[in-house]
């Protein structure tokens, strides 16, 4: 059987960092621990699991104490985790499964699904095989891995507390403008997650002209182009510029191919100009599975319930309340406790 390393960078972490740490002891060969600069029990809680707890000095570059971490580690693999991450049982199960299946596979990194909230899972490089590769990125950091990747059967779930969210409230968008300040070079993917934090912040105007920058990009990987062009979309949606909306998404079909994400994008727009019977197309497409999904974002589940709301909707006011009422029971019976089938159900129910 293979060993393995978890490696996990953490500061002030006391509320989460023990609950982390009691779900990987259970397929965990060594634990590394890596503080950049806490001011409560982090490290205390974190001793009681492992005696490898290192300090390191917080440079504002979340790759470089990341790779501290994995300096540290010395078992066939490495993986990482966050503070606020957790691995319930039969995922616990799968990972120990995994590791026994490894002298098998001819690969040194590995994949797996991260549950980041709601319904929205994406799939992220989560182990490599030791020294086989850095991460890079100050900010929303990756393993720059160029080789042949395996997906494993395993899920991580990210469950952040209340106040860390508060605590780390606008964090990476103040390291993004120290770094713009200190005349950093940005690469395609930091002018890329700028303009996300900008967008995620609510700086919608200065969003927009990050965003226009990383399509001028001619290195942009296809998928980050096609989440970039979603969260445009979603501003001028938002400003009321449905027009300006609509022809950017149309440009970005033809430029991207027909992925679920923007064909669903460019029926809300449609959708909110009262072109109902245009914006049915679009939706369709979706449902009818004629459009692409993302191998790392979670484009299926998402726009395809998402999709027959708006379906459901169209038809609605289209007229056609009985074809409505259609969609809206398949999406119900997708989600049935989500709160727009709950508002929904009150025009339906009569239908």
């Amino acid at each position: 059987m293979s060993t393995l390393s978890v490696c996990i960078i953490a500061k002030n972490e006391s509320e989460v960092i023990g609950r982390c740490l009691d779900c990987v002891k259970s397929f965990a060969d060594e634990i590394v621990v890596v503080d950049t600069g806490s001011t409560d029990n982090t490290k205390e809680i974190a001793s009681k699991f492992t005696d490898k707890v290192f300090d390191f000095k917080w440079i504002n570059d979340f790759a470089a104490a990341r790779n501290f971490s994995f300096s540290k580690a010395t078992m066939d693999y490495v993986m990482w985790l966050d503070c606020d991450d957790i691995i319930d049982e039969a995922n616990q199960k799968a990972i120990c499964k995994w590791k026994e299946a490894i002298p098998s596979l001819d690969c040194d990194t590995f994949m797996a699904k991260y549950d980041v909230g709601g319904s929205m899972t994406t799939m992220v490089t989560r182990i490599i095989k030791r020294g086989a590769c850095q991460w890079e990125g100050f900010v929303h950091e990756y393993l720059a891995s160029t080789s042949k990747r395996i997906c494993l059967d395993f899920t991580i779930t990210h469950s952040k507390p209340k106040s860390s969210v508060e605590r780390d409230s606008g964090r990476n968008l103040r390291i993004f403008q120290e770094k713009l300040k200190e005349n950093v070079q940005f690469s395609t993917r930091d002018i890329l997650y700028y303009a996300k934090e900008l967008y995620w912040n609510g700086d919608n105007e200065n969003a927009i002209i990050w965003f226009n920058q990383f399509f001028n990009q001619t290195n942009a990987w296809v998928e980050d182009c096609i989440e970039a062009a979603r969260m445009k979309a979603d501003i001028l949606e938002k400003e009321g510029k449905l027009d300006e909306m609509i022809g950017f998404l149309a440009q970005s079909i033809i430029k991207y191919g027909m992925n679920n994400r923007l064909l669903y994008m460019c029926g809300l727009g449609l959708y909110h100009a009262k072109k109902y019977h245009e914006a049915t197309m679009y939706f369709l497409a979706v449902v009818n599975g004629l459009g692409t999904n993302s191998e790392y974002f979670a484009d299926s589940t998402d726009y395809t319930f998402l999709s027959l709301v708006w379906l459901s909707c169209c038809y609605w006011y289209s007229g056609d309340k009985v074809t409505g009422k259609r969609f809206h029971e398949i999406a119900k019976a997708m989600y049935p406790q989500a709160p727009v089938i709950q508002t929904n159900e009150q025009f339906f129910g009569t239908v």
